[in-house]
């Protein structure tokens, strides 16, 4: 079986067409069975297959290579001769998108709604006799009463007035009515015409003095109120409105919500589109050329409300009377700061004025207690040469005496050693009797000296024992507590003896048993401790005042 180029041109491609060469079969009826030549029948399939312009085949072939020249603003390929032949020239190139622009000249004022030619140039609230204000049971009121006036039933008819349209005056009024309502009687629509009316974008740059700051910018936020997604949109408001609501106007104006439509300044009419991918791409152009002036609109509001914030007299009190505010605050922290820097110095003076007169008061204490010491020593040896003298007087004693009666005179105060003085004056001449009192002396002497050891003895025994004790109870936990007054003693002794000083802890022991309190240096060291919390026991006694 071969084709047959003909019966395929014949049908445009659009049908199938078979053709046999047989030398056994002829065409019927013939009936020439001698004839041995072969014969072309041609066989017509009649059947046609729909094939509709989409699919990824038909955009790369057809729609693609046109798309991709004019957008890098090129002409598009030429056709194949074969497809020249099939669309019988009607497909010889398209012409770019781009030429397909609304003309500059033409009118914008419908951008993308569509108005009835009779409404060209018409004040659609003009011609229902509301205004732009009006809500739409208004406009649907004025609608019926202009609706029942104007119906051409109720209209004379006269052929003469009749135009060539075969509409009268009164008709065209009737259909220019019903328009105008259709329009503004739906939301989007009357967006749509309302953004296209005439509307003053102008933002003040400065207040009108002769005006004054609510009279200048009051007006201007009016007339841009009626683009607000939001209702009710606050009013600007007075010298006596509450700073609150003048944050609340301002928030709502910088976060504003418009819905003014940009479409007449589409730069595109999507009815000129002659495929699917060409007006998606008259969209995407569109949409670019709407952000561009949406974008200029959310500028110009900002702009707006950052020019009524600054002039503002509202917002500038407030904020004067807030940088008062923090200059005060400022001013009352440096003053303090002062004030304290000041006590802290005047302490600090003090402090250093009390330890030098301290010291002062000690040094001279010290140089009286010496000059006391000497003088003490003078008088002494001037009664132990006394008391030798009478001795000597009353004649020669032993050595053992003599020798007694020096140590009995070196361990004497000055008062005892000058009672004995006279005493020792007062003996007798006698040479023996004056020995016997003497050595009377001496035994009495010696008997207070045994017994003050014995009592010194004894005393530091019973110390052992009871420090003994406090140890073992201290060790086993179950000392006697630490009262108030005792802490508070402990904190003295802590501070008169800071560290360094050698026999610390002996010595803030021996000053609690002098305050009333027998405490052991071991219990002072633990108390100490326990009270440090890991801190130096040098700095201590500051610290455990400082929690009393």
């Amino acid at each position: 079986r071969l084709p047959c180029p003909a019966c395929a041109r014949a049908m445009g491609g659009l049908a199938s067409a078979r053709c046999q060469l047989s030398a056994d079969v002829g065409f019927a009826g013939a009936g020439m069975e001698e004839d041995k030549e072969p014969l072309v029948c041609c066989g017509i399939v009649l059947s046609q297959k729909r094939v509709e312009p989409a699919g990824r085949a038909f955009h790369a072939a057809r729609e693609k290579p046109a798309i991709d020249a004019k957008k890098k603003g090129r002409p598009a390929p030429a056709k194949a001769a074969a497809e020249e032949e099939d669309d019988d020239g009607d497909a010889a190139g398209d012409a770019s998108w781009k030429k397909k622009k609304r003309k500059d000249g033409g009118d914008k004022r419908s951008g993308s709604l569509k108005l009835n030619p009779l409404l060209e140039g018409q004040d659609l609230y003009a011609l229902l006799e509301v205004t732009e204000t009006a809500s739409v049971d208004q406009i649907k009121k004025q609608y019926r009463k202009l609706a029942l006036k104007h119906h051409p039933d109720k209209q004379d008819h006269d052929a003469s007035k009749e135009k060539k349209d075969g509409l009268t005056e009164g008709d065209q009024l009737f259909i220019k009515i019903q328009e105008a309502y259709e329009i503004l009687s739906d939301t989007a629509k009357r967006q749509q015409y309302d953004s296209t009316l005439e509307f003053d974008d102008e933002v003040p740059e400065e207040v009108d003095e002769a005006k004054g700051f609510y009279d200048t910018f009051g007006p201007v936020f009016q007339r841009n109120a009626r683009w607000s997604v939001r209702h009710p949109v606050p009013e600007l408001g007075s010298d006596k409105t509450d700073i609150a609501k003048v944050h609340r106007f301002y928030d709502f104006w910088f976060n504003f919500e418009s819905w003014r439509d940009f479409s007449m300044h589409d730069e595109y009419n999507l009815e000129d589109a002659e495929f699917r991918e060409e007006r998606r791409w008259m969209e995407r152009q569109n949409k670019k050329v709407r952000k561009e002036f949406e974008s200029d609109e959310r500028r110009r509001v900002l702009r707006l409300a950052e020019a009524a914030e600054r002039f503002d007299p509202r917002i500038r009190a407030e904020r004067e009377e807030r940088e008062a505010k923090k200059r005060e605050e400022k001013e009352r922290r440096a003053r303090l700061k002062q004030e304290e820097e000041d006590a802290k110095r005047r302490e600090e003076e003090a402090k250093k004025q009390k330890a030098l007169q301290e010291q002062q008061d000690k040094e001279e204490k010290e140089r009286l207690e010496k000059e006391q010491r000497k003088q003490k020593q003078q008088v002494a040896k001037g009664l132990r040469q006394r008391a030798k003298k009478a001795v000597q007087a009353k004649g020669t004693l032993p050595a053992d005496m003599l020798e007694d009666l020096q140590d009995m005179c070196l361990s004497l105060d000055v008062e005892p050693l000058e009672a004995l003085c006279g005493r020792l004056e007062a003996l007798p001449s006698n040479k023996e009797k004056a020995a016997i009192a003497i050595k009377a002396e001496l035994e009495e002497w010696r008997k207070n000296k045994a017994d003050e050891q014995q009592q010194q003895a004894k005393q530091r025994e019973e110390n052992k024992k009871r420090d003994d004790a406090k140890e073992g109870a201290a060790g086993s936990g179950t000392g006697t507590p630490w009262a108030a007054e005792e802490m508070g003693m402990l904190a003295k002794g802590l501070q008169k003896f800071p560290g360094g000083v050698g026999g610390r802890w002996a010595l803030i022991s021996q000053f609690l048993s002098t305050s009333g309190f027998s405490r052991t240096e071991k219990e002072v060291i633990e108390k100490t401790k326990e009270m440090s919390d890991g801190q130096s026991l040098r700095s201590m006694g500051s610290q455990i005042a400082a929690d009393l």
